[in-house]
């Protein structure tokens, strides 16, 4: 458990660093620090999928998709990143960190899926595909009157809300399933939600009037580093 508190250390001292960096516009130092709040976001996990595998004396499958969706989540943060610096590759840097996340997320659904299959139910897995869809399209049809323009990165941001919103739905609906009794699944949920929260400031952000005011910066990638880190810590209680 010391790496991983010393990991949560590092965590909090370089994305508070990042954070200072960051309100002040994007330079190439805010990607070299996210960088590194990736780095340790990935030794957390890591670190608690083998304590995991040391205390069950077995792999767990479970642990390894959510490794890797935090692995990829995190590759596409830092392209996110990328795509302020150089005009030329925005477009592109901007869908490989929009199609990362949502990787991310379908990794994430996957592992919880796979685990509480007694309890993702048809039922279940119908209601959080509906909810997705549902807010989706919403975002969609209705994103001008939200005040969010999307323009040509529209089916992937779609694409993304679905895969978002089906996830935190999933999360909930199998937190209920098992009434709540399972501390991975508590700590796994909480974390889509702040995730979702994350996303919300950061579309306004990208594709609407809020401007990269402090205030924005950083509840944005608080919630941001906190859902990372409870998805990450969740690993242990598998």
């Amino acid at each position: 458990m010391g790496v991983i508190w010393l990991a949560t250390i590092a965590l909090v001292c370089f994305a508070t660093w990042f954070m200072k960096v960051r309100c002040k516009g994007h330079s190439k130092t805010d990607v070299v620090l996210k960088a590194i709040c990736s780095a340790c976001l990935l030794v957390i996990a890591g670190w608690a999928l083998h304590i995991n595998m040391l205390l069950k004396g077995e792999f767990s499958y479970m642990g390894f998709l959510i490794f890797l969706g935090g692995l990829v989540g995190d590759e596409g943060d830092l392209f996110l990143g990328l795509s302020h610096l150089n005009k030329e590759t925005k477009r592109r840097n901007m869908l490989t960190g929009i199609i990362g996340f949502g990787v991310g997320h379908v990794l994430y659904c996957l592992a919880v899926i796979l685990k509480y299959r007694e309890n993702a139910t048809a039922v279940a897995l119908a209601i959080a595909v509906v909810i997705g869809l549902v807010l989706a399209i919403s975002v969609g049809v209705f994103g001008r009157n939200m005040g969010l323009h999307f323009g040509r990165y529209l089916p992937a941001v779609v694409t993304y809300v679905f895969l978002l919103t089906f996830s935190v739905a999933l999360s909930v609906s199998l937190n209920i399933a098992t009434n709540w009794e399972s501390r991975q699944l508590n700590l796994f949920g909480l974390g889509m939600i702040l995730f979702i929260v994350s996303d919300v400031i950061l579309s306004g952000m990208y594709f609407g009037k809020m401007a990269n005011s402090p205030r924005a910066v950083i509840t944005n990638h608080a919630t941001y580093y906190l859902a990372q880190w409870l998805i990450a810590f969740s690993i242990l209680f598998v």
